[in-house]
């Protein structure tokens, strides 16, 4: 399976959140990152460790699995 930066943005749009709103709200899960940081996810250029994936997909309202597609190298 691979990240989908695709979805990422698309999650955090559909739910009127900024790169920044993002970092704050990670930040108060104890995960500490940059608005570049999320900047690079959404862009495809790095995608986030998967120790932060259970706190980011509850900022951005979803599950682990639907930040991921299936066949994808």
């Amino acid at each position: 399976m691979t990240f989908n930066a695709k979805i990422l943005k698309q999650r955090r749009e559909f739910l009127q959140l900024n790169p920044l709103d993002v970092v704050k709200r990670l930040y108060e899960n104890g995960i500490d990152v940059s608005p570049t940081s999320i900047s690079n996810w959404e862009e495809g250029v790095s995608a986030p460790d998967a120790d932060m994936l259970p706190a980011l997909c509850e900022v951005l309202k979803c599950k682990v699995h639907e930040l991921f597609e299936e066949g994808k190298k």
